[in-house]
């Protein structure tokens, strides 16, 4: 049986977490594949313009209007966007998210899944797919996937002896909700 990272990358549903007030997004291969970037840069964090410099121009306006809005607010971020992946060419990307403001310090933390959209895509026109939400009256499987973010926020906080299981579990159920929603969504 293969490992879960092994599912996401044949899947092409990556991870990501991004923390806006210090400019500074953690990724997975597969996410840093779909972006054109260096995994292991991407593991380590760069900067969100690193992640936007592969979207492609026509979409980035609608993209950081709803950034813009989570980032003032928190909330669910759902965008749908185009990609320069290198040598793969152009592709969809369909990322979902929670972030939440810290009333405090005012930082916001996103993090999130990507799914790679593009097989469900061909020659289709660039329409505003990016938008935000602030309440909780969402569909039970938009509604599970901001549950599962939370839980996999939950379990930074959880000890070490316990924390790679729960991870592990975890995120399996983020690329099951993520499969899910691109079935439903007939991507």
């Amino acid at each position: 049986m293969g490992s879960l990272p092994d599912a996401l990358i044949a899947s092409q549903v990556g991870i990501w977490e991004t923390d806006l007030g210090n400019d500074r997004t953690v990724a997975d291969a597969v996410t840093a594949a779909l972006f054109n970037l260096d995994s292991m840069q991407a593991a380590l964090g760069l900067p969100l313009a690193a992640y936007v410099e592969a979207i492609l121009p026509a979409d980035r306006e609608a993209f950081f209007t709803s950034l813009d809005r989570v980032s003032e607010h928190g909330g669910v971020f759902v965008g749908e966007y185009r990609v320069s992946s290198g040598a793969r060419g152009v592709q969809w990307v369909l990322a979902r998210g929670h972030f939440e403001r810290d009333e405090q310090t005012g930082g916001v933390v996103g993090r999130g899944i990507v799914v790679n959209t593009t097989e469900s895509k061909p020659n289709w026109p660039v329409e505003d797919r990016t938008f935000f939400a602030l309440h909780k009256n969402e569909p039970p499987l938009e509604r599970l996937a901001t549950y599962a973010l939370q839980a996999r926020r939950a379990v930074d906080d959880v000890g070490e002896h316990e924390r790679s299981a729960l991870r592990l579990a975890v995120d399996s159920l983020l690329w099951a909700v993520g499969r899910a929603i691109a079935r439903q969504n007939h991507f």
